[in-house]
């Protein structure tokens, strides 16, 4: 169910979003809020699930995690229990940034990022495998960033 979220919530999720590490006192501030109210409204979004998770986004490049890839899975035997499985499986991959069971052609689209073509490659021949349940897969790389984000702008 969607969290009914008033003008309030909206402007200290867009306020956290561009910087989650805003005090708070700045998070009442610019939601026109006094402390008490930003820090109880923060702590109700938390309880309900609303804010999952405050990170600190990292540019692989400079972490030297340069190659970033698209990858669409194909899986050989589609049915829940492994399809979970492989969920559960990429879960606890660090190079899969982001696992997303989509429509189309492929069960399965993922962003991984590797150090280098060597180091993506040895991912793939771990984990991208028949016992695995994968019958296919396909790399796409990424050539340039030009947005890549985490914000959902609440109006």
């Amino acid at each position: 169910m969607t969290q009914p979220l008033d003008n309030t919530d909206k402007a200290i999720l867009n306020l956290l979003q561009e910087d989650a590490s805003l005090p708070l006192k700045t998070v009442a501030e610019r939601a026109h809020v006094s402390v008490a109210t930003a820090q109880r409204r923060v702590q109700a979004l938390i309880n309900n699930g609303v804010i999952t998770k405050q990170v600190a986004i990292v540019d692989p490049n400079k972490v030297g995690y340069s190659l970033t890839a698209v990858v669409m899975v194909e899986m050989a035997r589609s049915n829940n229990s492994m399809q979970h499985r492989f969920e559960r499986l990429m879960n606890d991959q660090p190079r899969v940034m982001s696992c997303y069971e989509v429509s189309g052609d492929a069960d399965f689209m993922l962003m991984v990022n590797a150090k280098n073509m060597s180091d993506y490659h040895q991912f793939t021949r771990n984990l991208l495998t028949y016992e695995n349940n994968v019958r296919s897969f396909k790399s796409q790389f990424v050539m340039n960033f030009t947005k890549s984000g985490t914000k959902i702008l609440l109006d």
